[in-house]
């Protein structure tokens, strides 16, 4: 089966364990998805490998419900997790590294598709995806940035 993938990155003004508490929590995806996105836990207890989540995402007027799994995390520099949903299955992936200007934060995408799918992908999603992500990782950087910047205010 082809397997269709990118990445995306951008470096984050904030320390590299606070941005990594934000991404590791899905929860919080909503509060910088490009689209509109709802993640529940179905799992009690702190994240760790294993960890399920239900997902409700619209993208381009269009509903999905995805079932969610950690399948990596490493504090404070890698985290991942699968999702399923009737498109088919898509992992995951941030990598995180300190530097001199704050967090470097690297998504990985990798789409597991059939043939059909991947000559889909290349022509529609691949053009529709990527700035997608990279707003997304936009979103981020701006909202952690903000919030470093409130509590830099009221500390």
């Amino acid at each position: 089966m082809p397997r269709a993938s990118f990445t995306v990155s951008t470096v984050i003004k904030v320390p590299l364990e606070q941005v990594f508490v934000y991404v590791s929590d899905l929860t919080r995806h909503g509060e910088w998805a490009s689209d509109p996105v709802q993640i529940v836990p179905l799992s009690e207890g702190s994240i760790s490998v294993g960890s399920r989540y239900r997902s409700t995402a619209q993208s381009h007027g269009v509903t999905f419900h995805s079932e969610l799994e950690v399948t990596e995390c490493i504090p404070p520099t890698r985290f991942a997790f699968v999702g399923e949903d009737s498109t088919g299955r898509v992992n995951h992936s941030f990598a995180f590294q300190s530097t001199d200007h704050g967090t470097l934060v690297k998504r990985q995408m990798q789409f597991d598709v059939n043939l059909l799918q991947w000559l889909a992908y290349l022509a529609v999603v691949y053009p529709v995806r990527i700035p997608s992500a990279r707003r997304t990782l936009q979103l981020l950087k701006e909202r952690l940035e903000q919030m470093n910047t409130v509590q830099a205010t009221t500390s």
